[in-house]
This record gives C-alpha cells, sequence and structure tokens, in this order.
C-alpha cells in the first residue's frame, strides 16, 4: 500500500467514527472549546493569543470538532475572527463579525464558508489559525482531507507565519499517520476526549 492509499484508508476510518458521534456530545464539545482554549497552560500560546488582532476559524461538517462557540468567545473578547472561502484551486481566509446565515453559504463541499461579497484577508494578517484536521501524528503533522487547500495556503505565506492551533478529538491522534514533506505541523494541538474507547470495551 502506497502513502496515498493508506492516507486514504486512515480518512475513511477517521471519517466514519466522527459520524457517530451524537447531537448531545457535539454540542457540548462546542459548549466547553472556550474554556478549554483560553485555560491553555502554554506560555508562547498565551502570548500569542493576547497579542493576536485576527484569528482564523472554520466552520464544522461531517462531524468535526465544532468550534462556533470558540469563535464567538474570540469576538466577545474583540479578535476579529476570518474562516475560509474556496476559490478555484485555492482557499481565502474573510472577516466575519458574526455566525449569522446572512454572512455565509454553503460551498461545493458542503461547508458553510464567506459570501463572495466579503473580501478576502492578507495571510499576513492571520496571527492564529484553529486548525482542523482528519488526523493528526504525536508530533502534530497533519493529515487534512486530501485536496491541500490549507498546506498550500500556509506554504503561500510570506513573512511570518501564523501560530497554528490544531483541534481534534482523542482518537484522531496516532503515531501511525502517513506523512508527506508538504504537510504542515501545528504548533499545538489540542484533543478532546470522547467516550468513545470506553464503549468499545463495554461491546
Amino acid at each position: 500500500m502506497d502513502i496515498k492509499d493508506e492516507k486514504k484508508a486512515v480518512r475513511a476510518e477517521i471519517r466514519r467514527r466522527r459520524l457517530q458521534l451524537d447531537d448531545e456530545f457535539l454540542s457540548e464539545v462546542d459548549r466547553t472549546l472556550a474554556d478549554d482554549v483560553f485555560s491553555l497552560d502554554d506560555d508562547e500560546f498565551r502570548k500569542r493569543l493576547k497579542d493576536a488582532k485576527r484569528i482564523a476559524l472554520y466552520r464544522a461538517t461531517g462531524g468535526e470538532l465544532p468550534c462556533d462557540g470558540l469563535a464567538k468567545a474570540f469576538m466577545k473578547k474583540g479578535k476579529i475572527c476570518c474562516f475560509p472561502r474556496i476559490e478555484g484551486d485555492n482557499m481565502v481566509f474573510c472577516d466575519c463579525k458574526s455566525l449569522d446565515e446572512k454572512s455565509f453559504k454553503t460551498g461545493a463541499y458542503g461547508i458553510k464558508e464567506p459570501v463572495a461579497s466579503l473580501p478576502a484577508v492578507e495571510p499576513e494578517s492571520i496571527d492564529i489559525v484553529v486548525l482542523p484536521a482528519v488526523a493528526y501524528n504525536e508530533e502534530g503533522t497533519r493529515l487534512g482531507q486530501g485536496k491541500g487547500y490549507y498546506d498550500r495556503f500556509y506554504a503561500g505565506i510570506k513573512g511570518k507565519k501564523p501560530y497554528l492551533l490544531g483541534i481534534c478529538y482523542d482518537f484522531q491522534i496516532s503515531s501511525e499517520i502517513p506523512v508527506e514533506e508538504h504537510d504542515i505541523t501545528a504548533d499545538m494541538v489540542i484533543a478532546i476526549p470522547t467516550a468513545e474507547e470506553d464503549d468499545e470495551e463495554e461491546e
């Protein structure tokens, strides 16, 4: 099995497990994620968060770890929040003052993205990226959806790079994740615990 097939197999398994998470659990994660982020005991992240003016996030789909609550918490603290929009083979980020439906539309992959009337921001103006992933290895290297949007976006930033904060469920971290040279690595990864392993043991 070559690395592309390995990645495909990992993606299929993780997506299957994410879809098994119930709505009540996802709602609880969305409600408490901001507390988890703000209580991180890491000096570098605390400084980056304090100084950050613009933070990039995403709109969850397919059982991804939800971060709408985190975005709202950032907004309340006066941070500018931007979200990705796909434009051809590239991804841009656009500022959104709220998460109301007027600011978003459903994009080509079924993901909510900023409407076309919202202009793209300069990538170099983004201080922190809350980074989605299908999986991470224990060093924080990311396995994405397979389209390469985040890899190309990050590689195209000139000058100072943003701080990459990965967020995922505990079962999305594995030392067995296949890695290629272009895969980006998060500066820190928060793994939210699930009851999945306990449930499997009971079965």
